[in-house]
């Protein structure tokens, strides 16, 4: 009866310690998002702080998808501009918070829009192809 209680106890702790919140999950989305952004400011410019992020669930685009704004200070070492940039992740939270699972779905930058819009691909495969390795990467320090 002992070992049951321990290997039980031990099966908790587990647990416990695996679990992501959603601020964990959020400050993972919001360092992808900052990564793919970083891709696609205009030459010569650079993102000089970020000011704030805003989390919310994107029910535009359907159950599962979590939109991620940066309000943000870009700069070309001569002058300041205020920006926004936004985010889209599609993810899945596991039962209890156990896993947390996301993809970039869309990022905006500039007026411009890269990564997918339903099936299709926004600009080329290798672009594509290099913003989610880049936000992969990212969520993952």
């Amino acid at each position: 009866m002992h070992i049951k209680a321990m290997t039980f106890s031990l099966i908790c702790v587990f647990a416990l310690t695996g679990c992501v919140s959603r601020e964990q999950a959020d400050e993972r989305l919001a360092r992808g998002c900052a990564a793919a952004v970083e891709m696609f400011v205009d030459p010569g410019f650079k993102v000089k702080s970020i000011k704030r992020n805003v989390f919310k669930n994107a029910s535009e685009f359907g159950r599962g998808y979590r939109k991620v704004e940066i309000y943000a200070v870009e700069s070309d070492d001569w002058m300041d501009v205020d920006k926004t940039y936004s985010c889209v992740f599609a993810e899945e939270m596991g039962l209890l918070g156990m896993s947390h699972r996301a993809s970039i779905y869309q990022v905006k930058v500039n007026d411009n829009t890269y990564g997918r819009e339903g099936d299709k691909i926004l600009g080329d495969l290798q672009t594509h192809m290099k913003l989610n390795e880049t936000v992969e990467r990212a969520m993952l320090r």
